[in-house]
């Protein structure tokens, strides 16, 4: 009792002040990292009760997240399927979107991935957001042959790429780090599920003749010409695309197309030059690469005699 008459005189709130105002008004600390307190430095806005940090708070937030993971998990798991455990409640849509934000690891993943057919099984059906974000998090956490298994064996999980983002997810995931076989799969993914051809794509398109003309497989080349008219095609009837330069942009994940774009821009002239193919002008003036243009500046004519129209600009 006279700790609550303690706190609320020194609020300046009423002591017969209702308990949920006295709550509401009560300080608050809000948990700043060690990591962001070294980049930003102190403010005033940012505190901890003692002024220190706890050493372990990162892995205990981790441990936080893990146990939230597998409730999540176990509360799905409940409530979908044929033979459900409870049978009153039911899932959201946003619970999938959750359980793929909490996933940490690659085994988290393909452990949500086993739960796919229970939703089926229980009528319901995934959507476009839930492969996009899907295609998403196995490239973040470096697993995207698990999308790639996923997608491809839609009668075991009922889990279908069926948005154009969620194909080009799963190919930029593929396309270079992994063997020329895997994005091909990929590739051919797009028609199964109703997709626009990848050759119609200016993004996929670019990616696809990116990995295919760099593989030394004489079937590849093949592909590559055929991507090769099309990619032309495509560059004539579109402008330059301009990589954003801003850090916050190219952290939002809607400009990642054009980062894509770019990069795979970038990656077909150095192959071209890599495999002693011709230079790869069919890109017209889509030169990705990023170099640093000075202004010509002035300077005074030289003192020798000679004429000052002569003297050089610097560039």
């Amino acid at each position: 009792m006279a700790s609550i008459l303690f706190n609320a005189a020194r609020l300046r709130v009423p002591a017969q002040a209702h308990p949920v105002v006295r709550r509401t008004l009560q300080p608050r600390f809000i948990y700043c990292s060690a990591v962001r307190q070294r980049r930003h430095g102190a403010d005033d806005l940012i505190t901890t009760p003692s002024g220190t940090l706890p050493a372990h708070n990162e892995e205990r937030g981790m441990k936080m997240r893990e146990r939230q993971f597998h409730d999540l998990v176990q509360f799905v798991t409940d409530r979908t399927g044929r033979q459900r455990v409870n049978r009153r409640e039911q899932v959201r849509q946003s619970a999938w979107l959750r359980l793929f934000q909490l996933a940490s690891q690659p085994e988290h993943l393909e452990l949500v991935s086993e739960l796919f057919p229970r939703w089926r099984d229980s009528g319901k059906a995934f959507t476009p957001a839930h492969a996009e974000m899907f295609a998403r998090r196995c490239d973040e956490l470096k697993c995207p042959l698990l999308a790639l298994k996923v997608f491809g064996d839609h009668s075991k999980y009922g889990f279908g790429m069926s948005s154009l983002p969620a194909g080009r997810q799963l190919l930029q995931s593929l396309y270079y780090k992994y063997p020329l076989e895997n994005t091909m799969t990929a590739a051919s993914l797009f028609g199964i599920y109703g997709l626009p051809p990848v050759a119609s794509d200016l993004t996929s398109c670019a990616m696809l003749y990116a990995a295919c003309v760099r593989s030394k497989d004489p079937n590849a080349q093949v592909v590559a010409k055929s991507l090769r008219r099309d990619l032309t095609r495509q560059i004539a009837q579109t402008e330059e695309v301009r990589e954003p330069t801003d850090r916050l942009v190219r952290a939002q994940h809607p400009t990642k197309p054009t980062l894509w774009l770019s990069k795979a821009v970038r990656r077909i002239r150095t192959a071209h030059r890599e495999q002693g193919l011709p230079h790869a002008s069919f890109l017209g003036m889509w030169d990705a690469e990023k170099k640093s243009l000075r202004r010509r500046s002035w300077r005074p004519a030289p003192t020798d005699g000679r004429d000052a129209d002569a003297a050089p600009l610097e560039s």
